[in-house]
């Protein structure tokens, strides 16, 4: 029974390390799905930036060329200077010019403000993609190692699903069968370890003469309260 026993214990372990890994197996989607998300939100606020920093230029250019025609108004107006003939004419040709240097004023603070504000755009958008590039740094690692980490698990899998098989054919069969009767009513716990007089598995203390017997390892004993197979392996007390 004893040599029964601490095969089954290891079958536990075995039973909880696969129990692990499935868990991990099905959070790692949703972990990738989150770093993928995070990056498309990152390199969407880069996108939206970079947008708005192209319709401050285009509308810049397009003030630069309304003050070119404002500009060629008031050439052409002031080249019309010697033609006039009445000092009425002459009056109402200044006023004319005058007019279009306003509006040309205006479009140039208007220009200069732009600018302004594109060149303070532009130094944001510089340490905002050094920021993005950093932590998509980050987001590619993270996922290099999830990545790593299932490679890992998938090996680790077939190795212990591997001496699952084996410890299944080692165990006497009635009592694998009653463990796997517990397991699957205790979430996958059949056989659990007894420490400080209490069972691992319900957390109730055992009687004393129990907990005597549990230290040997040479009988089946049950919890009486959850019903688990309880062992004994050591776990630093003193017996």
């Amino acid at each position: 029974m004893k040599e029964d026993l601490e095969l089954l214990w290891e079958l536990q372990k075995i039973d909880l390390d696969l129990k692990n890994i499935e868990e991990e197996r099905k959070r790692y989607p949703k972990e990738i799905k989150r770093l993928d998300e995070k990056q498309i939100l990152e390199q969407e606020r880069i996108r939206k930036e970079k947008e708005k920093l192209e319709s401050l230029e285009k509308d810049r250019r397009l003030k630069e060329r309304n003050l070119m025609a404002e500009q060629d108004k008031i050439k052409r107006s002031e080249g019309r200077m010697t033609e006039v003939k009445t000092n009425k004419e002459y009056q109402a040709l200044l006023s004319e010019i005058e007019t279009f240097k306003e509006a040309a004023g205006r479009i140039e603070e208007e220009i200069l403000l732009m600018m302004e504000e594109i060149d303070e755009l532009k130094k944001q958008l510089a340490k905002r993609e050094k920021e993005i590039a950093t932590t998509l740094e980050k987001v590619e690692e993270e996922k290099r190692k999830i990545k790593e980490k299932m490679e890992q698990d998938d090996t680790v899998w077939k190795e212990k699903t591997l001496r699952k098989e084996i410890l299944s054919k080692q165990v006497e069969a009635n009592l694998f069968k009653l463990y796997l009767t517990l397991s699957e009513k205790r979430q996958g716990i059949g056989m659990v370890s007894v420490r400080n007089q209490t069972c691992q598995g319900c957390f109730v203390n055992v009687p004393p003469q129990m907990f005597i017997e549990v230290q040997k390892n040479n009988s089946l004993i049950r919890c009486p309260h959850c019903n688990r197979i309880l062992y004994w392996d050591g776990n630093g007390e003193k017996k």
